[in-house]
């Protein structure tokens, strides 16, 4: 269980460390009573937040698709709906520009635009998520 994705209230998120579930979950715990106290989350002072989920990965989520690549299956159906997509809300008329860019996010490993702001921030898909033991939390 070596890296967590810890996602925030305000839907921030960062990516820590762990050489087990029961570390994971005292620093998790120990880091949202900070915030339930209002005291500073950290070693700068910057204020400590409330923590909604756990996420756990086998490896970084940020060495999602190190090559950088897509298989030609995989990249025709993508860039295809991506087509449509900008098509249908521009008229007819495809924004070069704007294409690319959407064509370059395939392979990000960072999720641009999520629906819910508890979902995580990477595309890399978790292999797990902890059972978090918050003070303060129902």
């Amino acid at each position: 269980m070596p890296f967590v994705e810890i996602i925030y209230e305000t839907g921030n998120s960062g990516v820590a460390f762990y050489d087990t579930e029961d570390e994971a979950n005292g620093a998790i715990a120990a880091h949202h009573k900070r915030a339930i106290d209002g005291v500073p989350g950290g070693p700068i002072g910057q204020p400590a937040e409330r923590i909604k989920r756990a996420l756990v990965y086998d490896k970084h989520p940020n060495e999602y698709n190190p090559g950088d690549s897509l298989s030609a299956d995989v990249a025709l159906s993508e860039v295809e709906a991506l087509i449509k997509a900008a098509a249908k809300s521009n008229d007819g008329v495809i924004p070069v520009g704007e294409l690319a860019v959407q064509i370059r996010r395939l392979s990000d490993p960072m999720v641009a635009g999520k629906e819910n702001r508890f979902d995580s921030n990477f595309r890399m898909q978790e292999t797990g998520e902890l059972t978090l033991k918050l003070e303060g939390e129902k």
